[in-house]
Formats: structure tokens, C-alpha cells, sequence
């Protein structure tokens, strides 16, 4: 409940008032607002947006919650908590059962909260012109064995292969490179030939405030121990170096089914990133629960938003 003269309120959102928080949700698609049914509860300041709690149902009964967070200066006071227990009422009034949120581990607020951590999804690395200092961008490496080209000009011949890969690769299926394609950023989007044959992509989205996300990055099995994913990831991130003023961030998550990739990421990037975190799936039975009691002081950075 928001208290008269309470200087922070929180209230329902529709469908299109979210797009005045969407920067809160940056790393949420907000396709899934429109795509099914959606519970988005805004935090105001001094009238104006400081908070976003934005959840939405993938089974009658279940919900992926995609963004909770106040901004920086309401950190500490219970807000977070109070969102949080507010969002938890909201989706059990309309009959959730089993919630699920992408963050962190260790995660004090969420253990406290009464959240379970599950299996790790993604190493997520985060980065900005720092990354520019690894001497393997400093000059593109070439091979004449692989070919490189413009992921928004591939063929339908590498459609094709694509697909085959998605059939035979559950990792290929999961980075999937023709996701949300109207927002894909082709000027740091490439695909990789060998002999003619697609052998990989690093696709990637713009998304506010300033981060390109590098949503899809995959080499297929034979091509992993190669010059591969040095050329197709490292053409990207120069020409990501080279847009630094439109784009000052840069977002990767790699999954543990992907282990050279992370071994790649842990000697190349990591000692130039801004952050190395490992995101888990927490998840939390809500049946039969009406409130939460409100949570107070500081909690972990949680890679939906921050509570």
C-alpha cells in the first residue's frame, strides 16, 4: 500500500505505461509484455519513474520474473522489499504457483526472501572500452581457411546449416541466431564460414541505455579449438570499440554447456572486464503465500536489474 504523502509510490502498470521504465528492464525483452500476460508494477520518486518489478507468466501457473529494481538512491530503505512483497501478492491473486528469476549466487536479499538457488545458466561478463586493452584486439586475426561476412547478409544456404546445427546441438538451440531479429544490430552482428560452410555467429542486440548485448555467440563443435572464435567474437567487439560513445557497454552470458567458450572468456576477457558473475536460476513455490515481511538493507547486483 503507498502511504499518503509517501514521496516513493508504487502502482499497476499497463502495457504501454512500461515503456517509460523499460530502461530499468534493459537485459528483459519487453516483447514478452505484448507476447502474454504480464504483472508490471512501477516505483515513482518525487513523481517520477525510480523502479520497476515486471514478471510474466510462461505456464498458467508459473512466472519468470525479468526485472526488479529501484534505482541507486532508494537502496537500503525496504523499497526493494517492499516491491518485491508487493509483486509476490500480486502474481498469487492470479494464481502463480512456481516463480523463477535469473541472478546471481551468493544473493543475500533473495535467501532471505525465501528463494531456492538452482542450476547455473550463464558466466556473464560485462565490459566497457577497457576491453580494448587485450592485446588480441588489438589487430583482427585472419585465416585463410575461414571467411567472415555480415550476419544481416547471410545466405539461405547458411540458414540452412544454421538450422542443422540447431537440430543437432542443444547449445546451438539455446543461442539461437535468429531470435528477436528486428532488434538485432548488424554493424557488430558476423557469421564465420569454413570451406563455404557456416561454422558460427556472434549475433547482438542494442538495448538502452548504451549496452550491446552479445546475445548469441557460437562456434560449432569442430571449429572451437580453432582461429574461429577469436575472429568472429573479436570483429564484433572492435567495431563495439569503435561506437563506444553510442554504445559505452557491452553485456555476454556464456553457458556452462559451452566449455571452451568459457575457458575462451576466462583468459581474453576477464582480466579486462568490468565484471565476471555466475547466474543461477532461483526459483520459489508461492502457493499459498499472501506477503512477504518488508526487506531491508543492501542485496547483490542481479543481472535482470538491481534491488
Amino acid at each position: 500500500m503507498n502511504e499518503p504523502g509517501d514521496p516513493v509510490q508504487m502502482h499497476m502498470l499497463g502495457p504501454f505505461d512500461i515503456r517509460r521504465y523499460s530502461h530499468f528492464a534493459a537485459p528483459a525483452d519487453l516483447t514478452y509484455v505484448s507476447a502474454g500476460p504480464a504483472v508490471a508494477i512501477g516505483v515513482d520518486s518525487c513523481g517520477r519513474p525510480a523502479g520497476l518489478a515486471l514478471a510474466v507468466f510462461v505456464r498458467p501457473t508459473a512466472v519468470r520474473v525479468v526485472a526488479l529494481t529501484v534505482e541507486e538512491p532508494l537502496r537500503g530503505r525496504g523499497i526493494g522489499g517492499r516491491l518485491h512483497s508487493r509483486l509476490q501478492a500480486e502474481l498469487v491473486r492470479r494464481g502463480a504457483v512456481l516463480a523463477d528469476i535469473l541472478a546471481t549466487s551468493p544473493h543475500p536479499f533473495l535467501e532471505r526472501a525465501r528463494w531456492h538457488v538452482g542450476a547455473r545458466m550463464a558466466t556473464v561478463y560485462t565490459y566497457s572500452k577497457r576491453v580494448g586493452e587485450a592485446p588480441w584486439l588489438r589487430s583482427p586475426i585472419s585465416s585463410s581457411h575461414y571467411e567472415l561476412f555480415p550476419w544481416l547478409s547471410h545466405r539461405p544456404e547458411d540458414r540452412n546449416q544454421a538450422l542443422r546445427l540447431k537440430e543437432a546441438d542443444s547449445v546451438a538451440r539455446k543461442l539461437d541466431p535468429f531470435a528477436d531479429p528486428t532488434r538485432v544490430f548488424g554493424p557488430c552482428s558476423n557469421g564465420i564460414r569454413h570451406a563455404g560452410e557456416l561454422a558460427g555467429w556472434c549475433v547482438t542486440h542494442k538495448l538502452a541505455p548504451g549496452i550491446l548485448r552479445y546475445s548469441s555467440v557460437y562456434v560449432a563443435p569442430r571449429h572451437r579449438r580453432t582461429v574461429a572464435p577469436a575472429m568472429v567474437l573479436g570483429t564484433s567487439i572492435r567495431e563495439h570499440l569503435r561506437r563506444s560513445e553510442e554504445l559505452p557497454g557491452g553485456v555476454q552470458a556464456i553457458p556452462p554447456e559451452l566449455p571452451e567458450m568459457e575457458r575462451f572468456a576466462a583468459k581474453r576477457l576477464a582480466p579486462w572486464a568490468d565484471s565476471v558473475e555466475r547466474v543461477h536460476v532461483w526459483w520459489k513455490a508461492m502457493e499459498g503465500e499472501r506477503s512477504l515481511p518488508v526487506l531491508a538493507g543492501p542485496a547483490s547486483r542481479q543481472i535482470q536489474g538491481r534491488w
